[in-house]
């Protein structure tokens, strides 16, 4: 007989000791901070550790929730729970966690919009290529049908750009990382030159101008070239958020300069997202001039390690610590790098630990700088990520 979300509940309130640990991923992390928010309206004790720092519970009897996260090997002095068997997700399928978990806490919780709509960040962070991913919408379009609002969403057809149609196409060339368009993304000064070339948007025929256009550019290196006119998910009534495309890029940015912890700490703030987005947008154009010298030059080295095709990314000339797993997104839209990519750091090399699967405990001691896995060899990359 099934589990359902109110059993799970009644599990936890009643705990002695609760951990939650949790994977590194966006859709992980935004569940595990819903989760958290309604248990601390309960007044519940709660642990909370990213998988590869979460320690073993001292007291015996502890209940210990996985959100994102496998077993590695069986635990008899704890009572595992997966938060899968009790949002009726199937953990072989790939479908949003936060999505799921929405659709429970709304009988629970009256949620806060800014995080509702947060929850389709949420599930396009699980896209493989670009967030425009047109296949992983359609699977999860009944369960984003039955878990947000209708008023805070549609699906339309439009430019690809972030911010379009709510902002001018200036502002939305600038602002746009993926896909990142060489000499506009980024760049206002060359984005306001577009726009003027132009003219003004306001028919079909401009529209398919503009497209023209972008596509041309991106034509020229992306390897894995999106429609850059297509369906898009449009916000509507969210003040703090105007393009949960570009919200999926910001949430990424922060976890990898601040860590997974800092983000759900931060989330408790009604504001918080405002925060972020100043942070995160700043830190992203620091990344501008490194993005177009590695695209221009043609400056990503292919390896196999193992068995694995593994990208090398140089590093070494910028100015450390970088948001490494957001730059792998914006080259990964683009087709230019392959599933694992790897950045060489002088003599050592950095794995996002995004790489790393998901399971505890783990069964070898990570040497982590920040939030990514040092590695002293390319040959460590195929050890860490079995």
């Amino acid at each position: 007989m099934p589990h359902t979300f109110g059993e799970l509940l009644s599990l936890l309130k009643n705990s002695k000791s609760l951990y939650i640990v949790y994977s590194t991923n966006i859709d992980s992390l935004h569940s595990t901070f819903l989760l958290y928010r309604l248990l601390k309206e309960h007044d519940i004790d709660i642990q909370l550790a990213p998988f590869y720092r979460a320690s073993k519970p001292i007291e015996s009897g502890a209940i210990v929730l996985m959100i994102g996260v496998f077993q590695r090997t069986p635990l008899a002095s704890y009572r595992i729970l997966y938060l899968d068997d009790y949002i009726g997700r199937d953990p072989k399928t790939s479908l949003s966690i936060s999505l799921h978990i929405v659709r429970e806490l709304k009988n629970y919780w009256i949620i806060p919009r800014t995080l509702e709509v947060l929850s389709l960040a949420a599930m396009l962070s699980l896209s493989r290529y670009s967030l425009y991913d047109e296949k992983l919408f359609e699977a999860h379009r009944n369960l984003v049908e039955s878990a947000i609002s209708k008023e805070f969403w549609e699906y339309v057809n439009t430019l690809r750009l972030f911010g379009y149609p709510k902002v001018d196409l200036a502002t939305s060339l600038e602002r746009t990382i993926d896909p990142y368009i060489l000499g506009y993304s980024l760049d206002g000064e060359n984005s306001k030159k577009f726009q003027v070339a132009i003219g003004e948007v306001t028919g079909v025929d401009v529209r398919n101008k503009i497209g023209e256009e972008i596509t041309k550019i991106l034509s020229t290196y992306s390897r894995n070239p999106i429609s850059i006119i297509g369906d898009k998910i449009v916000v509507k009534g969210v003040e703090d958020i105007d393009d949960i495309y570009e919200a999926t890029y910001i949430l990424q940015t922060f976890i990898d300069l601040k860590g997974p912890d800092t983000l759900i700490y931060l989330y408790i703030d009604v504001e918080f997202f405002k925060y972020i987005k100043i942070y995160s947008s700043s830190m992203i154009r620091r990344i501008k001039n490194f993005i177009d010298e590695t695209i221009r030059n043609q400056l990503i080295k292919r390896v196999i390690v193992k068995g694995n095709r593994v990208s090398v990314i140089d590093i070494s000339t910028e100015q450390y610590p970088l948001p490494l797993y957001t730059v792998y997104r914006i080259f990964r839209a683009l087709g230019l790098v392959d599933e694992i990519a790897v950045f060489s750091h002088g003599k050592e090399y950095l794995l996002p630990i995004q790489f790393i699967e998901p399971r505890w405990p783990l069964d070898k001691e990570l040497n982590m700088d920040r939030h990514n896995v040092v590695l002293s060899s390319l040959q460590e990359v195929g050890d860490v990520i079995r």
